[in-house]
């Protein structure tokens, strides 16, 4: 039988299954997997969406929750657009306005060695790698070698490319916005 010892304050849920403590966060990412996300992406999540990924990052003791959300797709529990909503919301919900997290799915990018990595990293709401001609050359790279993400790698170098057209005509003072 579970028995939660505060999940924000421990990191240990008291549940013995094979003399093992299941982690609080993976209680956590449990609860996280069962809250339904709209499919229209348009539609605002549900409150309770919010909250759960606000438990996760609580529980996990770390902003940057993007490989244990990936396993989460791995192995069935969640699908690679709900893993992408969620990250999506992770970016607001901790401490460090999602650098931790960016940083990641910068790497990610970067890789390129895994295509759930690539379209959780792709399809977030921001440029991937901090400079136009690096995420052009390796966006670049990444449509000859999975050509199921040319779409997204084309959008985001042709959003970058007229931003900083734009940013550079003076037309803009370089804050925004992002894909």
């Amino acid at each position: 039988m579970p028995v939660v010892i505060g999940l924000r304050s421990l990191c240990v849920v008291g549940r013995r299954e094979g003399g093992a403590a299941m982690q609080a966060w993976e209680a956590a990412l449990e609860q996280l997997c069962a809250v339904n996300v709209p499919e229209d992406e348009s539609a605002r999540p549900p409150d309770e969406l919010f909250d759960a990924v606000d438990d996760l990052i609580d529980a996990y003791g770390a902003d940057d929750i993007a490989e244990i959300v990936a396993k989460a797709v791995t192995t069935g529990r969640v699908s690679v657009r709900e893993a992408t909503t969620f990250l999506g919301i992770a970016q607001w919900s901790g401490t460090d306005n999602g650098a931790s997290l960016r940083h990641t799915l910068d790497g990610w990018v970067r890789r390129a060695d895994d295509t759930v990595h690539l379209h959780i990293a792709l399809h977030q709401e921001f440029w991937p790698l901090p400079t136009a001609v690096e995420m052009n050359a390796k966006l670049t790279e990444i449509i000859a070698r999975y050509p199921e993400h040319q779409a997204i790698c084309t959008h985001k170098i042709a959003t970058r490319q007229l931003h900083e057209e734009t940013r550079a005509c003076g037309l803009s003072d370089g804050s925004g916005p992002e894909p």
